[in-house]
């Protein structure tokens, strides 16, 4: 694989802009992180295609691997467990989530003269304009260890440098409660629905005009109902609408616009 060494720089992936280089203040004593060798060292290293660093679906591992196919990201997304995979739905149908990209970047850095790798799991760009550096583990269990805690303070520090945010995301926060997850599976199973632009403008107006619909009632105005539900739970995943997901969507589900400039996905 061709890689490519950067300072804090990332490609444009989708609606992503690229980042430019952050000025860095050194921030640390001796007897804690070395801000200065962080500031002097840290770069990220990416694959120049764009996609991820390291290829997970290999065929030889005993760990659970696949592909995720996600129609906001525009590309199948690599997983190695099926939290990551989890983690992909989560995103997928979270209107609040622009774009996201599976393992994009590594970051290098030294920590007390020695070199260390970081490969990031997941990076998400949000609505808001935040960019979020996501660690995915089963449980707190993996921070027990003080070296791996060491590198995660020296990853959550860099980012925070250059106005990221660093967030560890654990099997419970994707899986519980259960019928949450359920209806995060439901919706995202729709995602490549087929609608039209004046099924948008049909919905978009419907919800202007009334204020949040009931799901059944919305997807009447789109034809046969069950077909006009699937259009919907698309049009979610597209960020047009926002549908409630503290269960699995029916008839009664509340639909509501997403604020803000919308991706109309075709």
């Amino acid at each position: 694989m061709n890689l490519v060494h950067h300072d804090f720089r990332l490609p444009a992936f989708g609606p992503r802009r690229a980042l430019e280089k952050a000025l860095l203040q050194p921030a640390c004593s001796d007897d804690r992180l070395s801000w200065d060798s962080l500031a002097a060292t840290a770069t990220i290293v990416m694959a120049t295609t764009g996609g991820s660093i390291r290829t997970i679906v290999t065929g030889r591992r005993v760990i659970t691997t696949g592909v995720y196919a996600s129609r906001k990201s525009g590309r199948a997304q690599p997983y190695e467990s099926m939290i990551e995979r989890a983690f992909f739905m989560h995103c997928e149908v979270d209107p609040d989530v622009v774009d996201y990209a599976a393992q994009p970047f590594r970051f290098e850095f030294v920590i007390g003269g020695t070199k260390r790798a970081y490969i990031v799991d997941a990076i998400t760009f949000r609505s808001d304009g935040t960019i979020e550096v996501v660690e995915i583990k089963n449980d707190r269990r993996a921070l027990r260890d003080p070296d791996y805690r060491l590198k995660l303070s020296a990853v959550q520090e860099i980012c925070e440098a250059v106005g990221w945010r660093f967030r560890i995301v654990f099997r419970s926060d994707l899986f519980e409660p259960v019928e949450a997850h359920c209806a995060v599976e439901d919706v995202q199973s729709w995602a490549f629905t087929e609608y039209r632009t004046a099924d948008v403008f049909e919905v978009v107006g419907q919800l202007r005009a009334h204020g949040p619909l009931p799901l059944g009632k919305l997807a009447e105005c789109l034809g046969e109902r069950l077909l006009g539900i699937a259009k919907l739970k698309a049009m979610m995943v597209a960020r047009i609408v926002r549908l409630d997901l503290t269960s699995i969507p029916n008839h009664s589900t509340t639909v509501t616009l997403v604020d803000g400039p919308r991706e109309e996905i075709q």
